[in-house]
């Protein structure tokens, strides 16, 4: 079936102008979401295709330079806000030196034809794969459907460029006129309306997905300190205890408790204990490995997960954390304010019938019994793994 190729231009510019006036309104709330960038893209390639409605009836620098000088400012404009939905920092200059090269080029190659085409395409096509590089890269998972609609409307993007090259190459750039309504413009043509959908639905969709990222991110963090919570910690303990029983590794698990923190929110204020609590999380963050997992498991305790590590291992992270803390008291406002840990360590390999809520309370229990024995100690509870 043969559309008018004029009437397909004006549908995908009326398309593209609704989601560009959605998008610019919906980014007010966030500014720095991507979404007004979006936006921009979206109205830049409803002008582009304003444009090319008029071919033949206005001069061809602007039904033709403008019109696509336009629509590789869109592609800019998209790529501006993917990066920005992912928090990355926009190369300015580079994604808009594309649009500056575009309008250049068709500046000097008004007057031809062929080549004009051909440098359009070039620019749109090496835009569409940046475009999609970016979008591949980052991915915050596989099967994302945000990022699935970027691709496939690049994909696509690339298809309808790809079918004007090859009839540029084969000498039917006569065929291809704006105002030549043939199968091979329909198809072209009408792969716009397409990419115009999914761009504008996978940045939508993509912003959507981070916030909702964020938000479950924000449900396991603790707000005060940054760290696991006690619900993303137990989780952890979980997870670790399970893979600890099934290799057949020791696990150690610390539970830590500020010594006399009631004393330092009674004498200097909530404040201060926050301070202290977040100089503490952060310590304990910087002191362990990449593998180790800490959570605020309490008001003032810590609980840390040492996979693959055995009795003598533990002792000697504990013993460092201990030192760590001794060495670098926490300061609020004018104040330097001392304090210590106490800790009740399990270490071992898990058994069959063991628990994390089991082997917590172990830890538990050892750490009353260090409190008990005068505080800033250690005390071992349960199995020993070597």
């Amino acid at each position: 079936m043969i559309f008018n190729t004029p009437t397909i231009f004006a549908s995908v510019a009326l398309v593209a102008l609704i989601m560009a006036f959605c998008l610019i309104l919906a980014g007010q709330e966030h500014k720095r979401d991507g979404m007004r960038a979006g936006g921009a893209g979206l109205l830049a390639h409803a002008l582009a295709y304003c444009c090319y409605t008029l071919y033949g009836e206005a001069p061809l620098w602007l039904t033709y330079g403008v019109g696509n000088t336009l629509l590789a400012l869109a592609l800019a404009c998209y790529a501006a806000s993917l990066l920005r939905i992912h928090g990355q920092p926009v190369p300015w200059s580079r994604i808009f030196a594309l649009p500056l090269l575009m309008a250049a080029a068709l500046a000097l190659l008004i007057e031809t034809r062929e080549p004009r085409m051909f440098a359009a395409c070039l620019v749109l096509i090496l835009q569409c794969l940046l475009l999609m590089v970016w979008t591949w890269r980052h991915a915050r998972h596989p099967g994302s459907r945000a990022h699935l609609l970027l691709l496939l409307g690049g994909g696509i993007s690339l298809i309808g460029l790809l079918l004007r090259v090859v009839a540029i190459a084969t000498g039917a750039a006569a065929d291809l006129p704006y105002n030549v309504s043939n199968l091979r413009q329909t198809v072209s043509v009408s792969i716009g309306t397409v990419t115009v959908i999914m761009f504008s639905l996978g940045l939508v969709l993509m912003a959507k997905e981070r916030t909702e990222a964020a938000l479950r991110e924000m449900a396991l963090r603790d707000p005060l300190t940054g760290i696991a919570n006690r619900r993303a910690i137990l989780a952890a303990c979980e997870r670790e205890l399970e893979r600890a029983r099934r290799a057949g590794t020791p696990l150690a698990i610390a539970l830590l408790d500020i010594d006399h923190f009631k004393r330092i929110n009674d004498s200097h204020g909530h404040l201060a204990g926050d301070a202290v609590l977040r100089q503490a999380a952060a310590l304990l963050r910087q002191r362990l490995r990449l593998s180790d997992e800490v959570g605020r498991y309490g008001g003032e305790e810590f609980l840390v997960l040492l996979p693959d590590t055995g009795r003598d291992g533990a002792l000697t992270v504990v013993d460092g954390l201990r030192a760590a803390v001794a060495g670098q008291p926490a300061q609020f406002a004018e104040l330097v304010l001392p304090y210590r840990f106490s800790v009740g360590l399990w270490c071992g390999v898990p058994g069959a019938g063991d628990s994390s809520d089991r082997l917590i309370g172990h830890a538990d229990t050892a750490l009353y019994q260090a409190k008990a024995g005068g505080r800033d100690g250690v005390c071992l509870a349960g199995p020993a793994a070597a």
